[in-house]
């Protein structure tokens, strides 16, 4: 076998063995010698950042255009972690957030990284906050049900609908329906209903 010469394109001179055969190229460089002549440039977290947001919007709110997650939250890499958008907006212009609190959206939008539009506040100040807002979302299986569903299902089941026939409509087990109407489940501090807006 017939093995040709290259000198490594660092300037260090070494020669590199190449087999014909392997490759239609030559290498270029010895194992470990690109690093000497090519230096990537660190990688801007904030640049990356900014070029990912719009300000342009009609209810002041600054839209993420990246990633987006299944849930709808915007997500960028800090330092090879995946980090929220709305997170990471928080913390570029007020600072660390204490680890036992939440950043929670004023606007209800999960693309919003606006600062003015978030607050910080523990998973039961957050969690509250979307059940005030009707937000809140449980997962029986695939079916989604709100605050207002759950409300609706106690207004029907005041007006003579039977637990079968709520169940069938709404895709929730009859136990759970039962649980509902016992406010046992999405319990509502205020006990009022009003179907009209939802709260």
């Amino acid at each position: 076998m017939v093995l040709e010469k290259f000198i490594c394109q660092c300037g260090c001179g070494q020669e590199i063995p190449y087999k014909k055969h392997h490759k239609k190229y030559p290498p270029k460089f010895i194992k470990g010698h690109s690093n000497r002549v090519r230096k990537r440039k660190p990688y801007d977290v904030e640049k990356a950042f900014w070029k990912r947001v719009d300000k342009k919007s009609d209810n002041g709110c600054w839209e993420w255009k990246g990633y987006l997650t299944p849930n709808g939250y915007g997500q960028l890499k800090v330092k090879q972690k995946n980090v929220y958008a709305h997170r990471y907006s928080y913390e570029l212009h007020y600072g660390r957030i204490p680890d036992n609190l939440a950043v929670c959206h004023k606007c209800d939008n999960r693309k919003c990284v606006n600062p003015s539009h978030l607050f910080l506040g523990t998973q039961r100040d957050n969690i509250h906050d979307m059940d005030k807002k009707g937000r809140r979302v449980v997962r029986p299986g695939t079916m989604k049900i709100t605050r207002r569903d759950a409300n609706e299902i106690r207004l029907f089941h005041k007006k003579g609908v039977s637990v079968n026939e709520l169940s069938k409509k709404y895709g929730l087990k009859p136990c759970t329906i039962r649980n509902i109407i016992a406010y046992r489940i999405w319990k509502d501090d205020s006990k009022t209903i009003d179907i009209a807006s939802g709260y």
